[in-house]
């Protein structure tokens, strides 16, 4: 398309008369060289101040951005945008009549099929490459025609008479002739610049003739596009049909509605033709020969957008084929050779969206409770499909859940499981329960946590569930650790088991008990009191490290042995002894000291009264005192007492 209105704007700027066309603007490469109105100009090179060099007639200008030169006398020529980095110069001419020359060989014409047979006034079309091998121009084009014929050039649905060609570039136009009604074979002549391509054309009477009113047509890739094909033959005959298309295109013929490879022509018939073009294909004209019989047609297909490189899109919506609700939840997978190539899940809406890259898949949609379904599907690039999908029902169906399947609980208490049975099938069903649990364990399957009355089976109606209680019972003597139990639910009507794993973990507990020989004690000052302390491990868990620290009054010194026990086990005892020894200046009186029974895991305290009184010597030493005060004192009063 782009290259269709750049043939159209400079067709407009060159070819038409001076009053519509006063300026052309041209870029040149170094090197290249343009002729305008007789006078050949060629761009040199660039200065080394980044001036461009331009010899004009064997004139060489340098010139800066906006310096303008005269060609010749009505003509000037003017500096544009210089592009050194790019080896490039943007000119602009600008004048009365202006005639921009294409320079002699440099215009190259190909075409796969330059001879072609028709009917008398038949139509035939020739599809040419043309191809720019010289500098940036603009090539007109012409068709010379034998008297009475009419031909015409386009490219995509533009009549065109010229097309602009940067260096290197092609472009794709059709030939579309109409003859007359005299017999024979002609030369019809392209020219392109000062090139020129020899087509020829036999007109002949009799055999089929083919034409089409609408010969080139647009199309976005991935789609579709019909041409209504005229035969004509001057007796009744049977011709095949066939069309010459690109690679990954489809074709059909269509007659009455129904795919045909052949039809018996007599005088006119019509025969559409419908072609497929893949998502991928890139944009651009391309080529479809069409032959019937001996007679063919060229036609042309412009791809005005592609989907090159872009994902398609499958959009499904799920519903119950009972119900026509919604189904949520519903997997949805895209297939190819057996592997998943992506998956999604159904939204509340039914509605579940997969983008994949162009191709043909299997899709499988399936959910607990339904029976699986598969189509297959094309997936085309940048396109969107939609698939609704029904789903049934399995009669008989059920959904197991356990809140919490696994639980710790300390030796001696029982564990407690909450099961749901849903009946999602569309029959009501009845379910056998049976239960299998650790050697010495007890276990029941009961209505009520608090029942001990088990049962074996549970009537559920379709759409409906039920809820119940799976209780495990350790024995005493259990050791600890994680122990595994199984719930076994069968379906009457189906016959398919379900088993539920409950897993049960016993840790142990920690309790320490201190029982004291002697809640008081009694002792003299600077003497020692002994006493023992027995500590008992009444949980179900060994206790380590364990030890007794005693608080005392500041001076007193307690000893304690052992000092530390490494490990005391389940239902196991040890005694600790304790002696405290009272230093002698402490003073009579009731004391308190405590006891801290202390392990890794618990702790425990206790309290000792101690009583303390004087020993004799300290009786005597205070007599002693006394009499000594008293015999001060009488001396005292000898002496200074007559006075």
């Amino acid at each position: 398309m782009k290259k269709a209105l750049t043939a159209v704007l400079f067709f407009l700027l060159l070819a038409v008369p001076a009053a519509s066309a006063e300026t052309i603007s041209l870029t040149l490469h170094v090197g290249q060289s343009v002729t305008v109105n007789g006078i050949p100009i060629e761009f040199t090179d660039f200065s080394n101040d980044g001036k461009a060099a331009l010899r004009i007639n064997g004139t060489t200008y340098v010139l800066s951005f906006g310096d303008t030169v005269k060609v010749t006398e009505g003509l000037n020529m003017t500096a544009g945008s210089l592009k050194p980095e790019e080896g490039a110069v943007h000119i602009i001419l600008s004048g009365d009549d202006i005639r921009v020359e294409s320079p002699s060989g440099n215009i190259a014409l190909e075409t796969q099929f330059p001879s072609k047979i028709t009917k008398p006034g038949g139509q035939v079309m020739f599809s040419v490459t043309v191809r720019n091998n010289g500098g940036d121009t603009f090539v007109p084009l012409s068709v010379e025609a034998p008297p009475g014929w009419s031909a015409r050039i386009t490219e995509g649905s533009s009549e065109i008479n010229g097309i602009y060609l940067r260096h290197g570039e092609s472009a794709q136009v059709v030939v579309a002739i109409k003859t007359s009604t005299k017999t024979g074979r002609f030369d019809v002549l392209l020219h392109a610049g000062e090139s020129q391509l020899k087509l020829s054309v036999t007109v002949k009477e009799g055999g089929v003739g083919i034409q089409c009113d609408y010969p080139v047509k647009e199309v976005e890739a991935g789609e579709s596009v019909s041409f209504e094909l005229h035969l004509s033959s001057q007796s009744p005959t049977v011709v095949s049909l066939s069309a010459e298309i690109p690679e990954k295109w489809s074709a059909r013929f269509l007659a009455g509605g129904e795919p045909v490879r052949a039809v018996r022509v007599s005088g006119e018939s019509t025969v559409r033709l419908v072609i497929g073009v893949p998502s991928d294909a890139p944009v651009g004209m391309y080529n479809v020969t069409v032959k019937a019989g001996n007679a063919e047609e060229t036609l042309g297909v412009y791809v005005n957008k592609t989907h090159a490189g872009e994902n398609g899109t499958l959009s499904v919506k799920v519903t119950d084929e009972g119900s026509g609700t919604y189904v949520a939840g519903a997997k949805v997978e895209l297939l190819r050779h057996g592997k998943t190539v992506t998956e999604a899940k159904t939204l509340s809406d039914g509605t579940a969206s997969i983008e994949a890259p162009e191709g043909h898949y299997t899709v499988r949609i399936s959910k607990e409770s339904y029976r699986k379904v598969e189509k297959n599907v094309e997936i085309k690039a940048g396109r969107r499909k939609e698939l609704h999908v029904s789903m049934r029902r399995l009669p008989y169906y059920m959904d197991i859940s356990v809140s919490e399947p696994s639980k710790s609980q300390v030796l001696g208490r029982s564990f407690t499981y909450i099961v749901v049975l849903k009946n999602l099938g569309t029959e009501d069903d009845t379910y056998s329960l049976s239960l299998s649990v650790p050697q010495n364990w007890g276990g029941m399957v009961v209505e009520d946590p608090a029942s001990r009355t088990g049962i074996t089976s549970a009537y559920v109606r379709s759409g409906k569930e039920k809820q119940f209680y799976v209780l495990l019972i350790p024995p005493d003597t259990a050791e600890l650790g994680t122990y595994r139990s199984t719930l076994r639910v069968a379906s009457a009507g189906s016959g398919e088991e379900r088993e539920i794993n409950l897993t049960a973990k016993l840790t142990g507990s920690y309790g320490l008990t201190v029982t004291l020989e002697r809640y008081s004690l009694k002792v003299d000052a600077g003497d020692e009191a002994k006493t023992t302390v027995r500590v008992y491990n009444t949980g179900t868990s060994p206790l380590t490290n364990l030890r007794i620290e005693v608080k005392a009054p500041k001076g007193w010194n307690v000893k304690v042995e052992p000092r530390k026990v490494p490990s005391l086990g389940r239902d196991d005892e040890v005694e600790f002894t304790i002696e405290v020894a009272v230093p002698e200046n402490v003073d009579a009186g009731d004391y308190l000291i405590t006891l801290n029974a202390i392990s890794d895991q618990k702790t425990k305290e206790a309290s000792i009264r101690v009583t303390v009184s004087k020993g004799s010597g300290q009786t005597y030493l205070g007599l002693a005192i006394i009499l000594g005060a008293l015999l001060v004192l009488g001396l005292l009063l000898r002496r200074y007492g007559r006075r």
